[in-house]
């Protein structure tokens, strides 16, 4: 967690800083990965995006990859599509043909 704060609703993610700076800059994101340390088990932890961020996310399209714990694969991750987290995405309840919406739609 970034920008901690003691009103926790105003508080960010440290990925909302680049996700705003790729916005800004024109820059597609094709993949996010966070990661925390649990000091008291002394591991780094993999986390999947949790909801607000996979709305951020969301601009840039369904096949943006996000790393997902996984205790199977290499390294304890793998990658996860936005489509495969979220298949029932309620964003695409508001286009013409069901798709995910465009950047464009997103923002408007």
């Amino acid at each position: 967690m970034g920008l901690d704060n003691l009103n926790m609703s105003v508080a960010l993610c440290h990925e909302t800083g680049a996700l705003i700076q790729a916005y800004t800059l024109d820059v597609p994101v094709t993949a996010t990965v966070c990661h925390c340390r649990d000091r008291e088990r002394n591991r780094l932890l993999v986390l999947p995006p949790c909801g607000i961020c996979q709305e951020r996310l969301a601009l840039w399209g369904p096949r943006v990859e996000a790393a997902v714990p996984d205790a199977t694969a290499p390294g304890g991750w793998r990658a996860a599509t936005l489509a495969e987290l979220n298949p029932l995405y309620w964003g695409t309840s508001f286009t013409e043909d069901g798709d995910w919406p465009t950047q464009a739609a997103h923002s408007a």
